[in-house]
């Protein structure tokens, strides 16, 4: 009895670790829209800032745990951040090229591909839980976004395209993450993840870095703490605790978060859609945490 009650403790913290996640995630389209960077610039930071964090909250936990893991299964993690870099990348451009709903709600295309590929790469039995609040999900997403919204100019469009290819991108980064050993996931995946996306994303930077600011230097280490030190870190440590399908279906409040601060401070529109998305949206999750928890 105890060791139930432990384990249901266990996935609810990794609920709300998930959950805490794609929220601060919601926050990247406030962040892309305050610097006038390029995309390979503003992805390079994130990542360098964010892992500088995370070797900062180590040292003052004094906790070196996770260089073992880190130095036994590097290789393994060489795809994930591959995958995590063009996922990021490519939502970074999304949002200069189309809304910030668009871009995120084609992100998150991601929970679809988790749904298909994990019964063949993780051999995870698909739960009708799961695909009931997946179509939940979706049917938020879209009331949200507004279906018109999708149809605009050429560079909305291109910029559709670009987020929908972010979409599938990161659903595989939550395979692969998800097919990590025990000790990986969690703070040596996300070290290092953010160590070998910076070093990518360094040529760009050094091109480019005449152009740093005062301004734009505050805000991209905010961005790098926010997005990557925190956020990413949450999400490791709670996907490590539930269901991969679990964990895509919650982050589906990404979009919902983002779209509620373009609305406060981008001034994009506030529709019928955004209110009957957001609803679907936490209705879907909620299925998942009361539902799915039970049968972790």
């Amino acid at each position: 009895m105890t060791n139930l009650s432990s384990h249901q403790t266990n996935t609810s913290l990794g609920y709300m670790q998930v959950i805490l996640a794609a929220l601060l995630w919601g926050t990247y389209g406030l962040f892309v829209r305050a610097l006038d960077y390029s995309p390979e610039f503003i992805m390079f930071f994130r990542f360098f800032f964010g892992f500088l964090g995370l070797l900062a909250f180590t040292a003052a936990r004094r906790d070196y745990s996770w260089v073992k893991p880190v130095k036994d299964n590097w290789k393994l993690l060489i795809i994930p951040s591959v995958l995590s870099c063009v996922s990021w990348l490519c939502y970074t451009y999304a949002i200069n090229l189309t809304s910030v709903a668009n871009a995120a709600f084609l992100i998150y295309t991601a929970p679809v591909f988790v749904v298909i590929f994990t019964p063949l790469l993780l051999r995870e039995k698909l739960e009708l839980t799961t695909i009931v609040a997946l179509f939940i999900s979706l049917l938020g997403t879209a009331a949200l976004v507004g279906y018109s919204g999708l149809i605009g100019n050429v560079s909305s469009i291109r910029g559709d395209l670009i987020a929908l290819f972010g979409g599938m991108t990161y659903g595989l980064f939550v395979i692969y993450l998800k097919k990590m050993p025990l000790g990986v996931l969690g703070l040596p995946s996300s070290i290092m993840v953010a160590a070998i996306v910076a070093l990518g994303m360094l040529p760009f930077a050094l091109s480019q870095l005449g152009l740093l600011k005062l301004e734009g230097f505050l805000i991209l280490l905010a961005l790098g703490l926010v997005q990557q030190t925190l956020g990413t870190t949450l999400y490791h440590f709670g996907l490590n605790k539930i269901k991969a399908q679990h964990a895509g279906i919650l982050s589906y409040l990404e979009p919902l978060s983002a779209t509620l601060l373009a609305i406060l401070f981008l001034a994009e529109g506030f529709t019928l859609g955004t209110v009957t998305g957001g609803l679907l949206i936490v209705g879907g999750g909620i299925i998942i945490v009361t539902r799915g928890g039970s049968q972790n």
